[in-house]
């Protein structure tokens, strides 16, 4: 069961009452093509650019994060909240003249990057934030295509990303079957011929 904060949990509840303000941060993590370095960058759905104490989805522990805002952030898909074992996936809507978004996806190699997207509800007639913003999605981009369009047309940059909570348990170790990986822990030969032995013909009853 999703644990929220109890000032949030009254926005919510009040929401059909006096409306509801949602806004999202999205955070991303990628390879810098000319360095090999990697890089950090901040989304969030505001108008203005801000920094942000969130939790982080890694550690756990509280951190504060530049976001940059004023639409280079244009929308998310709607994030479920499952109880069974299917990956959720999530398609995040960029800005393709936004100076931050052409940074992520041509600045950055964003393949097998890190993304955390975190939720926070303003008060509508203050337009305060109601509490700290929300750990809602935590995952791996798998795609990022780019939609050039032609004159007069629309183009369009959106990052696709598997949730990490499920994603992680389909992945096979392959440690637990490589000699080369087993063998560094005191000369452990078990896979030794793993790659051969499917091949071998054993000469059951008989002298080799």
């Amino acid at each position: 069961m999703k644990s929220i904060s109890s000032a949030f949990l009254s926005a919510l509840i009040a929401a059909r009452d006096t409306g509801v303000a949602p806004r999202f941060f999205v955070w991303f993590e990628g390879k810098n093509r000319a360095s090999g370095s990697l890089e950090t960058l901040g989304l969030w759905s505001g108008d203005y650019d801000v920094t942000v104490n969130v939790t982080s989805g890694v550690t756990g522990q509280p951190v504060a994060r530049p976001y940059l805002g004023a639409g280079a952030l244009l929308a998310i898909s709607p994030i479920r909240q499952v109880s069974d074992l299917t990956i959720q996936t999530v398609t995040v809507d960029l800005s393709q003249i936004a100076p931050a978004a052409q940074e992520i996806v041509r600045g950055y190699d964003v393949r097998l990057g890190k993304i955390e997207i975190h939720e926070i509800t303003l008060d509508p007639s203050s337009r305060q934030p109601v509490g700290t913003p929300e750990l809602v999605f935590m995952g791996e981009i798998d795609g990022a295509p780019i939609t050039t369009p032609a004159a007069g047309g629309e183009g369009s940059i959106k990052i696709h990303a598997a949730s990490d909570a499920i994603s992680m348990l389909t992945r096979k170790n392959y440690q637990k079957s490589s000699y080369e990986a087993q063998k560094r822990r005191g000369g452990d030969e078990w896979g030794k011929y793993g790659a051969v032995v499917a091949n071998w013909t054993i000469p059951w009853g008989q002298k080799a």
